[in-house]
């Protein structure tokens, strides 16, 4: 993880941070914490009952780990989930690039957020600057899931194409090019504790795919 991010040295581009990883990941009620789970009997009143799920079953590699999570989480959707992890990608990228400590300590785990900022630190004493530009996120896709001990994992799978430059503090660029896009292939692996009134999931491991 560290050497990916170290090599691309991800750049700052203009991004607002209004969504938290937290409170995107999984959770329908956003913001808000999720209502306790509709009891069958209650949903019969108005529909007639139905055998099975309320919902589609789980598909694709990771549907029993899916199938754990949402057995103790009754509100998560792995569809939010995604588009949250895509969000998420973005902003530690781009929070990374800042050096935005601040966002990046609330999106990571501990360990995880002392490589960042370690990288970061090296990078201010050298005065480095960086630019950017995530083009697009052309691949996200959830490869592993589980629940173990009351802790939530999923693993994602990206492939983004960006384009990146790094410059000295006499603005001389020395490593990247700008105007060329790399394709970036890493399993970003996402936890959170069920067993608390905490919701937040954190990023817990990069690696290169």
């Amino acid at each position: 993880m560290f050497e990916l991010l170290s090599t691309l040295l991800f750049g700052a581009v203009a991004v607002f941070f209004a969504i938290r990883l937290y409170s995107v990941l999984g959770r329908r009620e956003g913001h808000m914490e999720a209502p306790a789970p509709r009891d069958l009997d209650a949903a019969a009143t108005d529909k007639p009952a139905q055998a099975g799920h309320l919902r589609p079953a789980f598909e694709g590699p990771a549907a029993a780990g899916l199938e754990a999570i949402a057995q103790v989480d009754h509100s998560f959707d792995p569809d939010l989930f995604l588009d949250g992890a895509r969000k998420a990608y973005e902003m530690i990228v781009q929070a990374f690039a800042k050096g935005d400590r601040d966002t990046l300590n609330g999106l990571l785990a501990p360990r995880v957020y002392e490589r960042y900022e370690t990288a970061i630190a090296q990078r201010e004493v050298k005065g480095e600057t960086v630019r950017t530009d995530i083009e697009r996120i052309r691949k996200a896709e959830i490869i592993e899931a589980g629940h173990v001990d009351h802790v939530a994992t999923i693993k994602v799978h990206f492939d983004a194409e960006i384009a990146t430059e790094t410059q000295d503090s006499q603005g001389k660029v020395v490593a990247g090019d700008f105007s060329r896009l790399a394709t970036v292939h890493e399993d970003w692996v996402f936890e959170r504790r069920t067993d608390t009134q905490n919701p937040n999931w954190v990023l817990v491991r990069v690696a290169t795919a």
